[in-house]
């Protein structure tokens, strides 16, 4: 990354934009920024250096009106948005009305209600992709494997408040996600 000068059209004034001084400085309070809004570490980090690389290619358009550091958040919130907008588009998937008529015959339900539960198992298993492979394995254990939790606390050579524990911040993560 370079350094990058604009001008401020209205005042003629030439202001400096030190894109790397930025990167160094606000990568990181940028990135957790992010986080909040994509939800995913990996997806945030892609969302940063898509922040800075157009930072970097704008940076003539920089006025000086606002502190650098409120143009690259407000960039970031631009793109984080956008993100957030293109993956929940995508967790709608189209079905065509010949599915539905099908689903409809075969089970007599309402079709919506399939469609959601579609919806949520596909948040479940993003949630469940992104979590600690200890916590996963015990959540698993319990809900998937039918097991106790004492059964799965001797499985796992774990404590059972653990086995309880586990279970029950998977469970609030689900919760949180699918509101």
């Amino acid at each position: 990354m370079t350094n990058a000068v604009a001008t401020d059209a209205d005042a003629g004034n030439l202001v400096a934009i030190d894109v790397k001084a930025l990167f160094l400085q606000y990568h990181r309070q940028l990135h957790r920024f992010v986080l909040r809004y994509v939800r995913n570490p990996e997806d945030a980090e892609d969302v940063v250096q898509t922040t800075f690389l157009e930072a970097l290619r704008c940076s003539e358009r920089f006025s000086g009106l606002s502190k650098p550091s409120t143009w690259l958040f407000g960039i970031a919130l631009n793109l984080a948005r956008n993100h957030v907008r293109r993956i929940t588009s995508s967790l709608c998937d189209a079905i065509d009305e010949a599915e539905l008529e099908q689903i409809i015959d075969q089970h007599c339900i309402d079709p919506m209600i399939v469609i959601e539960s579609r919806q949520i198992a596909g948040k479940i298993h993003d949630i469940l992709g992104r979590i600690d492979p200890g916590m996963r394995a015990t959540f698993e254990a319990v809900l998937d494997g039918g097991t106790t939790y004492e059964e799965a606390a001797r499985q796992l050579n774990i404590p059972i408040g653990t086995v309880r524990s586990r279970v029950s911040r998977v469970r609030a993560a689900v919760r949180e996600e699918c509101r």
